[in-house]
């Protein structure tokens, strides 16, 4: 597998300035980046600390539950490690990588319900 990290964790919040403001007033991070996506019905932000990142996604609807969304994993080789996932029987959400400008990823559910996202960025 070509892993080298954890590339970031996403957090799904109904009040993000609250939950920037925890982010940001007690645990240092900096806001990086807001990226409104309507047509995905969510606001994004990429808040840094450290080296580390959190993605905070702010729905544009009302309705669900907040927490933790899913755990990002950095990859070298995102085809090799799709490959290695189907070869190990993993629950895959995608079948094939989805690829969005510079950013290429793919998400498969944990055992125990949670979402885990191999990403690749470049």
């Amino acid at each position: 597998m070509a892993i080298r990290k954890i590339d970031h964790v996403s957090i799904l919040t109904r009040d993000a300035e609250k939950t920037l403001s925890f982010y940001r007033d007690l645990l240092g991070f900096r806001l990086e980046q807001k990226r409104e996506h309507p047509e995905l019905g969510m606001n994004l932000y990429l808040l840094e600390a450290r080296g580390d990142r959190v993605e905070v996604l702010e729905p544009l609807k009302q309705g669900g539950e907040g927490g933790l969304k899913h755990v990002a994993f950095l990859s070298d080789d995102i085809d090799a490690d799709l490959e290695a996932f189907k070869a190990k029987g993993a629950a895959l959400v995608h079948k094939e990588v989805q690829r969005h400008g510079a950013v290429s990823f793919f998400f498969v559910r944990a055992p125990a319900g949670e979402l885990v996202e191999v990403i690749a960025h470049g």
